[in-house]
């Protein structure tokens, strides 16, 4: 387990190596803040510094006073990919040291486990390819909307790696053990169809090669939220805070069983429920 000063040394090392950077819109909709993986040289694929960036945000959004924010989405710039994983330039020119082999892992390891314990609805909007590491961080999400035309490949096993980002375990979670061996072991590519069955994605965005995906998803993913943001009877908003606390009943039901924190986070909501 990455400890702080493995994380502290791990930004340090990292935050200056390689181009890119990773853009928060906390603005993005009512309700719903935009992450933005902007390296479309590179496949919209993770430098040095990106990790950096993208672990400073979900820092920022543990800490940050969320008002009426419900929910998160992620994309790529647009481009060929949502995420190649890591920036390979970056990678044979900063990662022949296992030590900082070690930083990278650390740091993202780090950055999505505590993304994926966001107390916010995650949606990737997956216009383009995930691969490798991309694939570790479509893990993280609660919710994937994806391209028709597009698909996943875990190619770690290609690569001569494992699973260093913490995917392995989530995609136990999401798939089940048998399948998640077989996608991790043999590296299969996954259209949307088959991403759709086995449930690693939840909308299937029905584009062409020649029409605008990326905003397509994002209005896919927008669509696919509003049920989180406003009451579907009335057209009000729903109580932004009651949305954030499921989130964190479901986040602690995948680590334990706890009634006390049951009672403590419906007590967060004194006042504000409708009932």
């Amino acid at each position: 387990m990455a400890t702080g000063n493995s994380i502290s040394l791990a930004i340090t090392k990292l935050r200056s190596v390689g181009q890119g950077n990773v853009h928060y819109n906390p603005n993005f909709a009512q309700g719903i803040g935009l992450i933005t993986l902007n390296n479309p040289e590179r496949q919209n694929a993770f430098s040095g510094k990106m990790m950096v960036e993208f672990h400073e945000i979900v820092v920022r959004l543990e800490k940050q006073d969320p008002r009426d924010s419900v929910a998160i989405i992620v994309t790529g710039a647009p481009g060929k990919a949502f995420c190649a994983g890591l920036d390979l330039t970056f990678a044979q020119e900063h990662l022949r040291e296992p030590d900082m082999a070690g930083h990278v892992n650390h740091l993202m390891h780090d950055a999505l486990s505590r993304f994926s314990r966001l107390p916010y609805i995650t949606v990737a909007s997956m216009a383009g390819p995930a691969l490798g590491g991309g694939t570790e961080l479509i893990t993280a999400f609660d919710y994937v909307c994806i391209a028709s035309t597009t698909f996943l490949r875990f190619v770690q096993t290609r690569m001569g790696v494992t699973s260093p980002w913490g995917g392995a375990r989530r995609l136990v979670n999401i798939i089940g053990r048998k399948k998640a061996l077989y996608i991790l072991g043999s590296a299969p590519k996954i259209d949307a169809v088959m991403a759709n069955k086995l449930g690693l994605a939840d909308v299937i965005v029905n584009t062409t090669s020649g029409s605008d995906v990326h905003n397509a998803c994002l209005d896919a993913s927008k669509a696919f939220l509003k049920g989180f943001i406003f009451d579907e009877r009335t057209g009000e908003r729903v109580t932004p805070g009651a949305v954030r606390g499921m989130k964190k009943l479901i986040v602690r039901a995948d680590m334990d069983q706890d009634e006390a924190f049951e009672a403590s986070v419906l007590q967060e909501l004194a006042g504000l429920s409708k009932i």
